[in-house]
């Protein structure tokens, strides 16, 4: 349950992935004025008679970020702000002293696109392209995407910019067209994400446990109203819930303890704090009971009559799943105290190691295993999945349903490293790994990995290592999966 906000960012981080496909498109720019080179423009430069000097489309010039260019006898080359004509006469002049009558031509054969991105809450997430002379602001943007969906969060978005820290948005003033909204002018290459409204879970002893996308600045007690309040005793006619001890769990798996009497009673207004997403309002039973949550069979609350071992309590409910993390289970006490067990040694190895004593009234949470891999682009099914001990480049991508023959180019597969980010995304030839002619325990798999495998087959490997490196900087941002 408190995976689903994480899975929300991972798909809208995912869009972004597929659509920066297309942010090196092959063709002209339509403009009535001559048109000026940026950085990203792909140059072909012929000089006739002379095949050393002659870059083509084989072998073309990239103008770098910095604006320039390097080229034989010209030197460095600023080329950010002129247009073909005035780059065609300097590399004329420039050649002079070592041609008679040089013969230069130049050609833009990939324009860098002016492109934005609106992913998350919105009807059509994806790249949008700038209008020329008109600023695009947010509320701008989000029209572009065919405006919000209903599961949108009103109050803020966030906007990712290259070079820059994350920046918030405050959408409610935006959206209402406020003088004072701080509305942002979007520039080529940003990437406004709309968030989900609070997704929370409510469980224990409540009418309907579950998950539920609350209002935007809600509280507990808003959360326990969704899910239908206490549950009744039908022998008492009162509620088998234990109203002074509940429990806020926090995505990190800290924990809040919670007076529901006082709330409801008005007594400890200041108890009603404000719930986020990801938290998980975990209802207690008055009577003896466990409860188990997360990566288990079956998860909900169990009947103690005295401490019982973890492993038994584990068992009542259903066993561990293949997703749990065993060596980070955490069982918190009635008053808020926990512990981390690892019992990775004990249910998965077969070895001795702690199986701790559960008393009634403990809280038990068996975490998701954190080790996944991100693997898109031509596969069957692109996706975030969890890597197992011996895990290779072959299984990741079975795991992601195989390549798709007819859309992939498995030799430019590209795979980056989150504990390296600074550096450029590793080329790896799938092809021949997947014919037996590599080895693919030759590059370990790692925590938080990005494997890509392209579908065109005309761009350069460089042209993938910029789009993916791009794209990457938003798992960073986001910290994880």
């Amino acid at each position: 349950m408190m995976s689903c906000f994480r899975t929300n960012c991972v798909l809208s981080v995912l869009v972004l992935l597929w659509v920066m496909g297309t942010a090196y498109p092959v063709g002209a720019e339509p403009a009535t004025a001559p048109y000026c080179l940026r950085a990203g423009d792909v140059l072909q430069i012929t000089v006739a008679g002379h095949t050393d000097l002659t870059f083509d489309s084989r072998n073309p010039i990239e103008i770098r970020p910095d604006g320039k260019f390097s080229y034989p006898y010209a030197g460095e080359v600023v080329a950010e702000g002129q247009t073909v004509s005035e780059i065609t006469a300097a590399l004329t002049e420039a050649l002079r002293g070592q041609l008679r009558n040089p013969d230069v031509t130049v050609n833009v054969i990939r324009y860098r696109t002016r492109q934005i991105y609106v992913l998350g809450e919105v009807e059509k997430p994806g790249a949008y392209s700038l209008p020329k002379d008109e600023a695009v602001g947010v509320r701008e943007a989000i029209a572009l995407a065919e405006g919000l969906t209903a599961s949108a969060s009103r109050e803020t978005a966030k906007l990712f910019r290259s070079g820059k820290a994350p920046q918030s948005v405050d959408l409610s003033k935006v959206l209402a067209g406020a003088a004072d909204s701080g509305d942002i002018v979007l520039q080529p290459r940003d990437t406004l994400v709309i968030e989900r409204r609070n997704l929370v879970s409510v469980v224990g002893e409540v009418e309907n446990p579950g998950s539920y996308q609350l209002p935007d600045r809600s509280n507990i007690s808003d959360a326990l109203a969704m899910a239908g309040g206490f549950v009744e005793d039908p022998q008492s006619g009162g509620t088998t819930a234990n109203k002074t001890q509940a429990l806020l769990i926090r995505p990190d798996q800290t924990t809040v303890p919670v007076d529901l009497a006082g709330i409801l009673s008005g007594q400890h207004p200041q108890a009603d704090i404000r719930m986020g997403t990801g938290d998980t309002l975990l209802v207690l039973e008055a009577r003896n009971q466990v409860a188990v949550l997360g990566e288990v069979g079956q998860a909900g609350s169990y009947y103690l009559s005295k401490k019982e071992k973890l492993s038994a309590v584990l068992a009542m409910a259903g066993g561990v799943t293949k997703a749990a993390d065993l060596q980070h289970i955490h069982i918190i006490s009635p008053n808020g105290q926990q512990c981390t067990v690892n019992c990775e040694p004990l249910l998965r190895e077969g070895t001795a190691g702690p199986d701790v004593l559960c008393a009634p009234g403990d809280t038990v949470i068996v975490p998701t295993n954190r080790k996944r891999a991100a693997v898109f682009g031509a596969v069957g099914n692109p996706g975030v999945y969890t890597i197992e001990a011996g895990d290779t480049i072959l299984d990741m991508i079975s795991k992601a349903g195989g390549v798709v023959p007819e859309k992939s180019a498995p030799e430019h597969t590209l795979v980056m490293h989150k504990t390296s980010p600074d550096i450029q995304p590793k080329p790896v030839n799938l092809q021949e790994i997947m014919e037996g002619r590599g080895d693919p325990e030759v590059l370990v798999i790692q925590d938080d990995d990005i494997i890509f495998v392209p579908e065109s087959k005309e761009l350069h490997w460089q042209d993938w290592t910029n789009i993916l490196t791009s794209a990457a900087n938003l798992f960073w941002l986001f910290g994880k999966f």
